[in-house]
């Protein structure tokens, strides 16, 4: 029974001690949860207009990492469609902010 306990012990503090980092948003949760607040944030940066250069090319950066995440979730998911989909969305979202900072007079 100890041996058990102290095995156990062993691997949770591995587990803890080496957290893995994606380099995305920082974001808890299941991936349901994840991908809602990613869909949030991607709706709230699609809704803003008439942004200035500088704010556009820095949306460009946000929207694309955000972007990378939910295609990371949908990877991790490949049987969930809607997952599929909101990656594709993204994608498509960080591409059009991607030609309106590269067309932006600066």
């Amino acid at each position: 029974m100890n041996r058990l306990v102290l095995a156990s012990l062993a691997a949770s503090l591995i587990l803890l001690a080496c957290p893995k980092t994606t380099g995305g948003p920082n974001l808890g949760g299941s991936d349901d949860e994840k991908m809602d607040s990613l869909s949030a944030q991607l709706e709230e940066y699609r809704t803003k207009s008439n942004t200035e250069c500088g704010e556009t090319c820095e949306l460009k950066t946000r929207v694309c990492k955000l972007s990378d995440t939910a295609c990371e979730i949908a990877g991790r998911n490949a049987d969930r469609a809607e997952y599929q989909q909101r990656c594709v969305t993204s994608q498509e979202e960080c591409a059009r902010f991607n030609e309106s900072c590269s067309t932006c007079k600066k």
